[in-house]
C-alpha cells in the first residue's frame, strides 16, 4: 500500500500555490487521501493496525524548468507509504506517478493514477516573452503494471487527461529491469512518452502574435505524436532495516513536433536530464 508522489522538475514553492488555488487544490487533496493502495475495505484497516509499517522521507533534484527548457531548477517531493507488518516492501521508481491500485496485486495491477504537469513562466526564462504562461496543473488518469518475470522486469503504462480540457492527454511507457545484489537494488530502463494534440500545443505552440513581442521566435503548430524517448537509472541501498537512501538519473530527448519547435530549438534544448536523490525512513507503528 503505497502513497508516493511523482517527480516534477520544479520546486514546492513554484509549483505549490497553482496546485492549491481554484479547483486544483481541492482534487488534489482528495487524491492524495484515498490514493492508499489498494482501496479495499481490508486493506484500508492497516492504517488502523497497530503493527503497521511507515515509511516517510523525500528527495530532491534539478530538471528542466519548463518542457524544452535548457536551463535547469531545483525541486523537492515528499514520499509516504504504508504496508502491513506482513507484507514486503515493494520496488518503484521514483518517475512513477502518484497511484493507488484498485485491481490484481503482485505480478499484475491497475488503477487510477495523479501525474503533476510543469508549468512554464517567464520568470523561467525571460527569452519566452511574448508565450501565454502555463500555470502547473495535474493529469488524472489510469495505470498497469505486469511483472513478466517476478522482481525482475516490470512494464508499465500511464495515460492521464489534465484536468482542464485544453490539457491534453499524455501516455507514458516504461520498463525497469531490476536486479538486487545484497543491501544494493538497481534498476535501468526506457522511457517513452506520447501525446494528443491538445497536450503538443499547449506546451510546444507559438501564437502567430509571439514574433511582435519576441522575434527570436517564429509562429509554430504543435501535432500529436510522439513526444520524448529516454532511460532511466536508480540505485538504492538499505542502510539499515530502517534506512534506504536511494539516487536516480532521467535522459529524455525530445522528438517530432517537440523537437521542431522554436521553444525547444532557439530557447531551450531537446535533451532533458533530470537527476535526484532522497532517503526514507520506515518504523512500525506502536499500540
Amino acid at each position: 500500500m503505497i502513497l508516493k508522489v511523482g517527480q516534477s522538475s520544479k520546486g514546492l514553492g513554484d509549483w505549490l500555490p497553482d496546485l492549491c488555488g481554484g479547483r486544483i487544490g481541492p482534487l488534489l487533496a482528495l487524491l492524495l487521501i484515498v490514493a492508499a493502495q489498494p482501496a479495499t475495505a481490508e486493506d484500508l484497516s492497516a492504517l488502523f493496525d497497530p503493527n503497521t509499517i511507515v515509511s516517510a522521507g523525500g528527495f530532491v533534484g534539478s530538471g528542466p524548468r519548463f518542457q524544452g527548457s535548457r536551463e535547469a531548477g531545483l525541486w523537492g517531493l515528499p514520499y509516504l507509504s504504508f504496508r502491513k507488518a506482513d507484507e514486503p516492501r515493494e520496488w518503484w521508481s521514483p518517475d512513477d506517478a502518484l497511484d493507488a491500485t484498485l485491481v490484481g496485486q503482485g505480478r499484475v495491477q491497475a488503477g487510477v493514477v495523479l501525474d503533476v504537469r510543469d508549468g512554464r513562466h517567464l520568470s523561467d526564462d525571460r527569452r519566452l516573452a511574448g508565450l501565454p504562461r502555463l500555470p502547473v496543473t495535474v493529469g488524472l488518469g489510469l495505470f498497469g503494471e505486469v511483472w513478466p518475470i517476478a522482481d525482475t522486469l516490470r512494464l508499465r503504462a500511464e495515460i492521464t487527461q489534465g484536468i482542464r480540457a485544453h490539457d491534453g492527454l499524455l501516455a507514458k511507457l516504461g520498463a525497469d529491469l531490476v536486479g538486487r545484489f545484497g543491501r544494493f537494488t538497481l534498476s535501468a530502463g526506457p522511457r517513452f512518452v506520447h501525446g494528443d494534440e491538445a497536450a503538443m500545443r499547449l506546451d510546444f505552440d507559438v501564437p502567430v502574435g509571439t514574433p511582435v513581442v519576441n522575434p527570436i521566435l517564429s509562429p509554430f503548430r504543435a501535432a500529436a505524436g510522439p513526444r520524448s524517448g529516454g532511460a532511466t537509472a536508480a540505485v538504492s541501498y538499505d542502510w539499515t532495516e530502517a534506512w534506504q537512501i536511494f539516487s536516480y538519473v532521467r535522459y529524455d530527448r525530445l522528438i517530432a513536433s517537440a523537437s521542431d519547435s522554436p521553444i525547444t530549438r532557439r530557447i531551450g534544448t531537446p535533451n532533458q536530464l533530470t537527476v535526484a536523490a532522497g532517503a526514507i525512513y520506515s518504523f512500525r507503528l506502536s499500540p
